[in-house]
């Protein structure tokens, strides 16, 4: 049984998504109802990337101090590679 829904957007995400279902043949209603499908499903097809086993096997061989301060030494890195081009 289909009910009514009434949403509140933007008129620009309207009128994008007008195009969007125009351009792949689709009505907005289809289109709202495969998302909520998608997102209230139990298993979703959801695609995980894996971490290569080359790179998980470098986890934790690097010991960082705590007390680094990565935006400083990516502004030095920065300042450094400056001076060398």
């Amino acid at each position: 049984m289909n009910k009514k829904l009434t949403l509140l957007l933007d008129e620009t995400v309207i009128n994008q998504a007008k195009s969007y279902a125009e351009r792949h043949k689709e009505t907005l209603s289809g289109m709202v109802e495969k998302y909520f499908k998608y997102l209230t499903a139990k298993n979703p097809n959801k695609t995980k990337v894996g971490i290569p086993q080359e790179i998980e096997e470098l986890v934790g061989i690097i010991k960082i101090p705590g007390s680094l301060d990565i935006k400083k030494e990516y502004r030095r890195h920065r300042a450094n590679k400056a001076l060398h081009e």
